[in-house]
């Protein structure tokens, strides 16, 4: 065979090894240069081998990022319910109609209601 022997090359294994070269540059291990001419044989490799031979002198492959945890929705919610309140006391202010003030009654209401569907 040729150059290029041993398994084919996929997309997947060509987008791992440019993130790999990425924790790389961003560790130090590789220049700027360094990185753009790897990225480029990494773009042309057609085989599995061709991308491993590319990591023989770095060490060790990229760990796995940690999971983030959710955020929490909560604060964000408390905001919301809070401009409620404040919108209604500036309509029944400047309309003149009260009736702007159920918002105030309906803010917590729809406070619990999106709690519980986040």
């Amino acid at each position: 065979m040729g150059e290029s022997a041993g398994l084919p090359a996929s997309i997947a294994d060509r987008e791992r090894a440019l993130r790999e070269l990425t924790h790389h540059l961003g560790a130090g291990r590789l220049s700027l240069t360094e990185f753009d001419e790897l990225s480029a044989v990494v773009a042309a490799a057609t085989s599995k081998s061709q991308l491993a031979e590319l990591f023989a002198d770095l060490p060790g492959s990229t760990p796995q990022a940690p999971e983030v945890p959710p955020t929490n929705p909560l604060p964000r919610l408390v905001v919301l319910a809070g401009a409620a309140v404040v919108l209604a006391v500036v309509l029944a202010l400047s309309t003149g109609n009260w009736l702007w003030l159920l918002i105030i009654l309906a803010a917590p209401a729809l406070f619990m209601f999106t709690a519980r569907a986040v």
